[in-house]
């Protein structure tokens, strides 16, 4: 196993109810927002993730009545194999499994390194030692500040294998960012590289080497105890922990059985950092079908013709990108195609880009299976799928199309009254079901706010605002319209600024394109339009918006620029944008 050796251990003093169904609100039924109860009492007004809270505190009120909403997928192929069954009762147990039956299968491939599942477990049982030298307990909270490697595969199934939760920490972030997610998630140990810059005071250092130790059990852990924090942008400027307890992931597994038909012959890029949720699915998907986990490096991931030969050359099966990322590599494969093995091609954290996924089908010929998921991290990676075919990617008219929810999720659309919108009527979509995060880590008010505790009609349930505005379809599927606090209104008109911004894609010689509200000094606010690529002149954008947009929707400054800035994650970054002159 590469880097097996002994390292000194660090010492320091010790220190919801299953909704298996899916369905949504029958349309009309209200929910009455000023009914709402409060907490009976300060112990249950308290945080869910705060320590010793079980919990999560929510408004109440009434609502309507459920209906059965058809879930999106089909069944696996005969022949799958998958331990991701109710006989598992967790994560660690599922993966020992593979160890057992496939001990000298590739389990992760980083750069020249293939490290067996055996390797990877004796890594896992070295880091679990330390530790057990700290004190450490299952619920406690345990920092990956590592940069990516086969070795934070190996840190993060040690910490929930020891009943842990684990919270992961970019080193590229500024120090007094991860000091404060390190102080707000009360961590009681951090996991990191040999030798690298240390920026906490008086936290416990678990250097993680490659060693290797006998192999250990899994502790026991309760599927209530969250396997990972993650933390999010916040609009106060205050980055917010997202709690997500065990059983939401091997729910998450479970429904996905229903739509995938992976197995132990699936290889997995690891494009996504392991502070952006959809590094969940892309570690733990591999690991417990018994595949294998290939990390990408971030050096290849901004690259694209390397990311493209690196595909090829490790025969990868499932590739999850963010659209915003994924038309360099569509660009890539234009210029030089590749042979690749792709099963699954799969697209979230933003809408997709019909444009460029026709053209990445005219070069592969659509023999990978495409897919769109939705989720916030929230609900757990995603909570709805669909397949994308040609006729998805044709009709340019309509909106995104982000498919039925799953089948351990529930849905409804709410309007801005609170009543529950009917089929084709916009509104907020809510999310509930065993698909929710704990909650926020530390911040009562906000999970009362964006968790209510709402009854419609089968009992009270725990949701999640989305923000995201949506409008179900008589199939049970859902379009997605934006996001609601992205609506801006300009002379008095509320508009919706992905509408613009997808019309402004379909322009000759635009590849990207994104618009901003700017307000000049002493100035009324405008639309500011930034395109990538080699856009017609601005008389000739405004007629072409003119074709299908209001006069309100036209931007009034048009702007070419290299490239649209991206957040860390891969979305577009809109303050950064905003910020462009």
């Amino acid at each position: 196993m590469p880097g097996r050796r002994r390292r000194r251990r660090a010492r320091a003093p010790a220190g919801p109810a299953p909704c298996p169904a899916t369905g949504s609100p029958d349309p009309g039924r209200g929910i009455r927002h000023g009914s709402y109860r409060k907490a009976s009492s300060p112990a249950a007004a308290a945080s869910p993730v705060s320590r010793g809270d079980t919990h999560l505190a929510g408004r109440r009120g009434r609502g309507g009545n459920p209906s059965r909403v058809a879930n999106t997928g089909r069944r696996p192929q005969p022949g799958s194999s998958s331990t991701v069954d109710e006989e598992f009762g967790s994560l660690s147990s599922a993966f020992h499994e593979q160890v057992r039956r496939r001990p000298h299968a590739v389990a992760v491939t980083d750069g020249p390194d293939s490290v067996s599942y055996a390797d990877l477990a004796a890594c896992v049982s070295e880091i679990r030692a330390s530790f057990a030298e700290l004190g450490l307990a299952p619920g406690d909270r345990v920092g990956i500040f590592m940069r990516r490697s086969w070795k934070v595969v190996a840190a993060i199934v040690a910490v929930v294998g020891h009943g842990c939760t684990y919270v992961p920490l970019d080193p590229d972030y500024p120090a007094e960012r991860v000091r404060f997610m390190a102080g707000d998630s009360e961590l009681r140990a951090v996991c990191a590289d040999p030798g690298a810059p240390w920026p906490f005071d008086g936290l416990p250092r678990v250097e993680v080497t490659g060693a290797g130790a006998p192999l250990v059990p899994p502790a026991a852990r309760s599927p209530e105890i969250p396997t990972h924090i993650i933390y999010t942008s916040g609009s106060t400027g205050r980055p917010k922990g997202v709690a997500t307890p065990e059983g939401a992931v091997l729910e998450l597994f479970r429904s996905a059985r229903e739509r995938f038909s992976f197995s132990s012959d699936d290889v997995w890029s690891w494009f996504h950092s392991h502070c952006f949720d959809f590094s969940v699915w892309e570690i733990w998907g591999p690991l417990l079908y018994g595949g294998r986990v290939v990390v990408i490096p971030p050096a290849v991931a901004r690259d694209p013709r390397r990311l493209l030969q690196t595909l090829a050359g490790t025969r990868v099966t499932v590739l999850c990108q963010v659209p915003s990322m994924f038309k360099y590599l569509a660009w890539a494969m234009e210029q030089e195609p590749a042979p690749l093995a792709l099963r699954y091609l799969v697209f979230g954290g933003e809408a997709i880009d019909r444009g460029t996924i026709r053209r990445w089908m005219d070069v592969t010929g659509g023999h990978e299976e495409i897919v769109n998921i939705y989720g916030p991290t929230e609900t757990t990676v995603f909570s709805t799928c669909t397949v994308v075919d040609r006729r998805t990617v044709l009709d340019t008219s309509s909106p995104t199309n982000i498919g039925r929810a799953l089948r351990h999720v529930r849905t409804a659309v709410v309007a801005e009254d609170g009543r529950v919108s009917a089929t084709g009527v916009e509104g907020e979509l809510w999310v509930g079901g065993t698909a929710l995060a704990a909650g926020y880590v530390g911040r009562p008010e906000l999970n009362a706010e964006r968790f209510p505790v709402v009854d419609l009609g089968d009992g009270e349930r725990r949701w999640y605002r989305t923000g995201d505005l949506v409008r179900q379809l008589a199939d049970g599927s859902f379009e997605y319209l934006g996001r609601i606090d992205s609506q801006v209104k300009i002379r008095g008109f509320r508009i919706e600024l992905g509408e613009i911004e997808s019309v402004l894609r379909g322009a000759p010689g635009v590849t990207d394109a994104a618009v901003a509200v700017q307000t000049p000094p002493g100035g009324e606010p405008l639309l500011a339009a930034y395109l990538v690529g080699a856009p017609p002149a601005p008389r000739e954008l405004r007629e072409l918006c003119g074709r299908s947009l209001p006069a309100h929707m036209i931007p009034a400054r048009f702007r070419t620029v290299a490239e649209l800035p991206l957040n860390p994650n891969g979305k577009l970054d809109r303050l950064a944008l905003e910020g462009t002159r």
